[in-house]
């Protein structure tokens, strides 16, 4: 449409990549991930790890949930070299009928990887291999942009590379003409040295996913391919990468929009929301008096009714007491105007007003006699009673108790 002309090219493309090697083996399989980062121009490798499954690395694709680009490699992969003229015809159709007429074109997946120098690489595999694999990867629930088939994504690399007679992967020599893949020889397994791109060290184990990774952030096309399930990928890409920046499009506009509509709102209105702002601050400070006044008033009540703003003079009744006090009897508790226990659970506290509490521990009753009859000769007790003697007492728990009433 007319609008995606004025997208950034840039925006079509995100800024990161996640790129897998899958490479089946006999016995086994191996799979090198790689994350491929641009910021400001500059490339980077931020994360790289080896597993033996898909599965195995969900984990860490899912950590960086970046598009996905996958490149399968080893058993089951076929790489055919060709060499053309100018005249021969390089459709797919025509170029597999001639050099590989045995086999049934609607049983693989199959890419041509075209070289400047008039050769080529056709890339296939079987699409029961293929599609087994990518049922891994979409259990990953990862956005699949791009998969190769074999080492030839290598060839994105020519730009870079050109000055390269050869690259090691971990599995190939791939041996280089101005920076594309002329001859794969297997890798003998010795240990090479990194490749070093531009300020970057690419290990031979990662020179694959890092090229398939390249290949996607310079938005190269390498290869060409009748199978729509492959290549119809990178374009779903690209619209939904185009749905998402007009979609993000709309949204700023719509935010651009909603802010100049507030800042007319807001200062139309600012006055009427101080007022209203200062009505509600008065309100919730009048609240707070009022609530503080109520609680006020009901602890001043409390703290009346416990008599300690009467005229009683309790430290000189202590003081007494404590005079007339046997050497042989201890007191254990002392209270002065007691909470009344008759109180109902959803009634405030009350006290009994001139009334004093006395405990104690004393092994002779006649001693506990003797100073019961002390006490009531003081001038300020009005009334004693004995409520309660047990002749034995274990522990320091009081056995007998006292009440007291003052004049």
């Amino acid at each position: 449409m007319w609008w995606e002309r004025w997208i950034p090219k840039s925006y079509l493309i995100k800024s990161s990549v996640c790129s897998v090697e899958y490479i089946i083996d006999e016995n086994d399989a191996s799979v090198y991930v790689a994350f491929l980062q641009r910021k400001k121009n500059k490339l980077e490798i931020s994360d790289k790890s080896r597993f033996n499954t898909i599965a195995d690395a969900g984990s860490l694709i899912a950590k960086h949930k970046a598009s996905l680009v996958i490149t399968v490699n080893g058993k089951g992969v076929i790489l055919k070299k060709i060499i053309f003229s100018e005249n021969d015809s390089l459709e797919l159709n025509d170029l597999v009928r001639q050099h590989l007429p045995t086999i049934n074109i609607n049983e693989f997946y199959i890419q041509f990887y075209k070289n400047t120098n008039n050769t080529g690489y056709l890339a296939i595999c079987r699409k029961v291999l293929l599609d087994e694999i990518l049922t891994h990867v979409a259990s990953l629930k990862a956005e699949l942009v791009n998969v190769f088939i074999g080492s030839l994504v290598c060839n994105s690399l020519a730009v870079l590379t050109a000055a390269h007679n050869r690259i090691y992967s971990s599995t190939y020599q791939l041996n280089l003409v101005n920076g594309e893949v002329e001859e794969i020889i297997p890798f003998d397994g010795l240990k090479e040295a990194d490749l070093a791109i531009d300020g970057i060290n690419v290990s031979p184990a990662y020179s694959v996913s890092f090229a398939a990774g390249f290949s996607y952030l310079t938005q190269q096309a390498n290869y060409s391919s009748d199978n729509k399930e492959l290549t119809k990928l990178l374009g779903n890409h690209l619209e939904s990468n185009k749905i998402r920046y007009l979609v993000s499009l709309l949204v700023i506009i719509i935010f651009v929009i909603s802010g100049v509509n507030s800042v007319v709102f807001f200062q139309k209105f600012e006055e009427n929301t101080r007022l209203d702002v200062e009505l509600n601050l008065y309100e919730s400070k009048n609240s707070q008096i009022t609530q503080l006044l109520e609680n006020y008033q009901k602890k001043k009540n409390l703290i009346e009714q416990t008599g300690i703003f009467e005229n009683k003079k309790l430290s000189v009744y202590a003081d007494k007491l404590a005079a007339s006090l046997p050497g042989d009897i201890v007191l254990r508790e002392l209270y002065f105007n007691p909470e009344n226990d008759d109180v109902e659970e959803d009634s405030l506290v009350s006290f009994q007003n001139d009334e004093l509490i006395i405990k104690g521990n004393c092994n002779k009753s006649l001693l506990l006699n003797e100073w019961v009859n002390v006490l009531k000769s003081q001038n300020f007790v009005k009334s004693i009673n004995l409520e309660s003697f047990i002749y034995n007492s274990e522990g320091h728990l009081p056995n007998f108790i006292l009440k007291l009433e003052t004049k």
